[in-house]
């Protein structure tokens, strides 16, 4: 009888062991991202509990298919639309989206929270809107949590938990909205500046002369005709401004838009019957009419942290001096800014800090806000709260913590973020 030799039973071994070792079972995690961004035709009700999916299955949308069906479509829809859409399987980022249309703006969907506990997991996501580096302030702070529980080897999809949190004390967060209101006003100002010329032109070519107030040009003339129909403008008042036609006889008129508060960091605006619009940065209307800047082809002039979502068209009538310049490539972004939650999640060296001697048994926790550079490393620290006596020991601990590059598009960039350094002296 032939002997086998010991390569051979070494390489029939290892084809038994790989043969009855089973693929890893699926994480929670893995079956969330299946359940919204697969493409097997069951990948969304896989992981649903059986009475939601009969029930689901039941609901007719009105043209043939089922709701789960058209919910099932959504990730299908984003892809077809040129999105560039990743998902992770681990790490502090769950999905990442670079919008194909718009190279600025890239929204992630953090993990902030994934808790397992036998065989339920939950597991908190939140949304991030990054423009041109910068991550936008919403209105609103949502957080997602999906309990997840695994039935018959399958993690099913059992709750979804949204909280809503509004930082009204944050001087950053308050800061975003006010710009993000003051772009509106000014936006709507000009546009109501330009119905108003379109108005008195129709309003002379009528009547032979130019109406001298915004309530004429509301009322009904013998014809049953009215030049504009915005009610609230005719009052003289909307959106934060005041409205007054001023130098008006037959041939001539005046319009400015002020600010009805003082110095609100709002621009002041004003025109007359040739129709340019233009603007004082200092919000006065007479500064307007003596030395105003030009912004007739002003389609938005929001902040540039601000996202805007309006694409500037040129006018077909405007000459080709003031036709608006194409815009060059956005450069890479320097830095973003991430919660701190994601941040933590990258830090590979953590020291802890050295409790002052002089503080006694104080307890309570140092918020610092932290620049962290594109190769780890603390960069700067800022005291944002916490106890004055533990705020030291707080920095020179940080700063000796080394945290992983942070990653935006395969390039390393900077980092803004939090971080909380607690103090919790041991008892005797």
């Amino acid at each position: 009888m032939r002997s086998v030799s010991a390569p051979a039973i070494a390489v029939l071994a290892c084809s038994l062991l790989s043969a009855q070792t089973p693929a890893p079972p699926q994480t929670a995690r893995q079956a969330l991202i299946e359940m919204f961004f697969g493409s097997a035709p069951n990948h969304l009700e896989k992981h649903l509990p059986d009475a939601t999916r009969k029930t689901l299955q039941q609901l007719d949308s009105g043209d043939g298919r089922s709701l789960l069906s058209e919910f099932s479509m959504l990730s299908a829809a984003a892809k077809a639309g040129g999105a560039n859409l990743q998902t992770f399987d681990s790490g502090p980022t769950l999905v990442s989206v670079d919008q194909s249309d718009k190279a600025a703006e890239h929204i992630e969907i953090t993990v902030e929270r994934d808790d397992l506990m036998g065989d339920e997991d939950q597991i908190e996501l939140a949304l991030h809107v990054t423009t041109t580096g910068k991550e936008q302030t919403l209105p609103f702070i949502p957080r997602f949590t999906f309990s997840m529980k695994s039935e018959a080897d399958v993690w099913r999809l059992n709750e979804i938990s949204v909280t809503v949190r509004v930082p009204l004390a944050d001087p950053d967060f308050l800061k975003t909205i006010e710009d993000r209101q003051r772009a509106q006003n000014e936006q709507t100002t000009i546009w109501s500046l330009r119905t108003v010329a379109e108005s008195e032109k129709a309003y002379s070519k009528m009547q032979g002369s130019y109406a001298c107030s915004l309530s004429a040009l509301a009322k009904k003339n013998s014809d049953g005709k009215m030049f504009f129909w915005d009610t609230q403008l005719a009052s003289g008042k909307k959106n934060g401004y005041i409205y007054a036609i001023s130098s008006c006889d037959a041939a001539h008129y005046k319009i400015v838009a002020e600010p009805s508060v003082p110095d609100s960091g709002q621009r002041a605006f004003c025109s007359d019957e040739g129709g340019t619009i233009r603007a004082a940065t200092d919000g006065k209307a007479t500064t307007c009419l003596s030395s105003g800047e030009a912004v007739e082809n002003e389609r938005a002039e929001y902040p540039k942290h601000v996202l805007v979502a309006q694409a500037a068209q040129p006018s077909a009538e405007a000459p080709a001096a003031v036709q608006p310049k194409p815009q060059s490539p956005v450069a890479p972004p320097l830095r973003i800014r991430v919660s701190e939650g994601v941040s933590s999640a990258f830090l590979k060296t953590k020291v802890p800090p050295i409790y002052p001697g002089d503080a006694g048994r104080i307890q309570g926790a140092v918020v610092l806000q932290a620049i962290i550079s594109k190769t780890g490393d603390v960069q700067s620290l800022k005291t944002l709260s916490g106890p004055p006596i533990l705020v030291a020991a707080a920095i020179d601990a940080v700063k000796q913590w080394k945290y992983k590059p942070y990653l935006l598009n395969g390039n390393p960039v900077e980092v803004e973020t939090k971080i909380t350094v607690e103090f919790a002296p041991s008892r005797p």
